[in-house]
C-alpha cells in the first residue's frame, strides 16, 4: 500500500490530456456535449436512425442522465441517453471515453438488468412478455474486440442451431470511433463524433442526418446555458491544472531529496542495507520503494 510521499509522487503523473486547455473545441465525444445534444429529441432520432439503419425511427421520450436504482436501494446506474420509441422500444446511449477502465460486456449485462427491473411490477396482470425491446449502446473510441469494426452487434441465439434467436427483445450494440469498417454513414457519424466539425476529412458522406445534428451542435454551442457549463469544467480544467503543477513541483523536490540523500550517504560509505532502511524511514517509503529509489540514484 502507498504512504503520503509515494502517492504525491505518483499522482503527480497524472495524465495531462485529462486537463481541457481554456482554448478547447468540445466534440460529441465528449461526455458533457454529448448529454445537451442527445437531450434534443431530433438529435437522438439522427443518431439512432444512423446507427440502427432505420431512416424512419421515431422516439416518444428522451431522457438524460436518468438514475435507475435496484430494488435494494444501493446500487444505481445513471443512464446518459436514454429513450422510448413510438413503436414501445427502449433505447440506451453512453458515451465510453475510458471504456479501458471497465468490463463493458458485463457492464452492459447489468444494465439490461437495471432497465427491465421497474417495468415489470408485481402482481398475475404483469406478463413477461409485456417487457419492451431494448438495445444497449456503447459508444467508444477503443476497438474492444480486436477485429477492426466500426460496430459490433450482439443478440441472444442458439448454440447448438444455426440462426435459432431467442428473441428476447435484447441487443447490444458496440461502437468503434477507431475503425472505418462500416457502412459510410455510420463511419461518418463516428468520425464526426470524435472530431465535431462539419468539414472534418474523415467525414466520407455528409449525410442529412449528419448534417442535422450538426446544427443542433451548433444550437447548443451557441447556447447561453451550454456556455455555461462549458466555462465550469473548463474552470475545474484549470484549477486541476494549478494543483497538478504544485504536484509536480512538490514531488520532484522530494525526488531531488531522496536523491541528494543517497548520494550523501553512498560518499560516507555507509553500507547499502543502512541507506537502504535509512531512506525507507526518513522518507516514510516502503523497503521495497526503498531499495528501487537506491538503486536508481546510487549510478
Amino acid at each position: 500500500m502507498k504512504n503520503k510521499k509515494e502517492d504525491l509522487i505518483h499522482n503527480s503523473s497524472i495524465v495531462e490530456q485529462d486537463i481541457l486547455p481554456e482554448d478547447y473545441q468540445f466534440n460529441l465525444s465528449d461526455f458533457a456535449l454529448f448529454l445537451f445534444v442527445m437531450k434534443r429529441r431530433k438529435a437522438y432520432e439522427c443518431t439512432l436512425s444512423i446507427i440502427l439503419d432505420e431512416p424512419n425511427i421515431k422516439l416518444a421520450d428522451v431522457k438524460v442522465e436518468q438514475v435507475v436504482l435496484n430494488k435494494s436501494g444501493k446500487r444505481a446506474i445513471r443512464l446518459d441517453a436514454w429513450a422510448m420509441s413510438t413503436d414501445n422500444r427502449q433505447f440506451n446511449m453512453e458515451m465510453e471515453n475510458h471504456s479501458k477502465k471497465d468490463f463493458l460486456p458485463k457492464h452492459s449485462r447489468y444494465y439490461q438488468g437495471m432497465l427491465d427491473s421497474p417495468i415489470l411490477k408485481s402482481g398475475k396482470k404483469t406478463k413477461y412478455k409485456h417487457l419492451p425491446s431494448t438495445v444497449i449502446i456503447f459508444i467508444t473510441q477503443d476497438d474492444l474486440f480486436g477485429k477492426d469494426l466500426a460496430r459490433y452487434t450482439f443478440t441472444e441465439q442458439c448454440e447448438e442451431v444455426e440462426n435459432l434467436h431467442l428473441d428476447d427483445g435484447t441487443k447490444k450494440i458496440f461502437l468503434n470511433m477507431i475503425s472505418k469498417n462500416g457502412s459510410k454513414e455510420l463511419v461518418s457519424l463516428l468520425q464526426y463524433m470524435k472530431e465535431t466539425d462539419i468539414e472534418n476529412p474523415e467525414i466520407v458522406v455528409k449525410d442529412e442526418r449528419i448534417i442535422e445534428l450538426d446544427h443542433i451542435v451548433t444550437e447548443v454551442k451557441e447556447s447561453e446555458e451550454w456556455e455555461a457549463v462549458k466555462m465550469n469544467i473548463l474552470e475545474v480544467g484549470i484549477k486541476k491544472g494549478e494543483a497538478l503543477g504544485e504536484a509536480r513541483g512538490e514531488a520532484r523536490g522530494l525526488e531531488r531529496g531522496i536523491e541528494a540523500f543517497v548520494l550523501d550517504n553512498r560518499e560516507e560509505n555507509v553500507p547499502e542495507e543502512r541507506i537502504i532502511a535509512k531512506l525507507a524511514k526518513r522518507f516514510e517509503l516502503t523497503e521495497e520503494k526503498a531499495n528501487e529509489y537506491y538503486k536508481q540514484y546510487a549510478k
